[in-house]
């Protein structure tokens, strides 16, 4: 008797796994999905179209948020990475889903660097800190088409590079309007 119950236990397991697996490759179809959809859209020439401004660069870098929405999931279930970046992506997602941000997200283009921002933030903290499994580990999760370390490291310095302007900017506006 307690065979069949054993049995029972161990296709329930199977059931389960394979109901687990089903909804993984819903996600990761729906996911490459996305994925071409965006890839079709920035080829189309629409991204081409170079104004000369700040927005065109950011533009380019927004494209990159559901590959690290992505990558920043596939690193919550994984278990070769540390509890603590764990803790570090929650904290980037808790900021990403909720309705108070820096800047609105209703406000195009301009709504979703903030988001970005935040997480390419938390992933550039992350590797920093990160030994090198850890790395490589990140390196295989990322469905991305282009490195991510240099990637991350290319946002970062156009952020800083733009943060650096900013006063600038503020300063010539002031002063074009005495």
């Amino acid at each position: 008797m307690s065979d069949s119950v054993e049995e029972k236990e161990q296709k329930n397991d199977m059931g389960q796994k394979e109901n687990m697996e089903q909804k993984e490759k819903k996600y990761n179809d729906f996911y490459q999905r996305l994925r071409v959809k965006i890839n079709r859209w920035a080829s189309s020439g629409r991204l081409n179209r170079k104004s000369g401004k700040w927005t065109d660069v950011f533009l380019q870098y927004l494209l990159l948020l559901p590959d690290l929405v992505h990558l920043l999931i596939k690193m919550l279930v994984e278990k070769g990475i540390p509890a603590r970046f764990k803790g570090y992506i929650l904290i980037a997602f808790t900021y990403l889903l909720s309705p108070i941000d820096i800047i609105p997200d209703f406000i195009p283009v301009l709504g979703f660097v903030d988001d970005l921002l935040v997480l390419v933030i938390m992933l550039n903290k992350i590797i920093n800190s990160a030994h090198e499994q850890a790395l490589e580990k990140i390196r295989t999760l990322w469905a991305g088409e282009e490195d991510i370390f240099a990637k991350i490291k290319e946002i970062i310095d156009t952020m800083n590079s733009f943060s650096s302007r900013i006063p600038q900017s503020i300063y010539k506006f002031m002063k074009d309007k005495e």
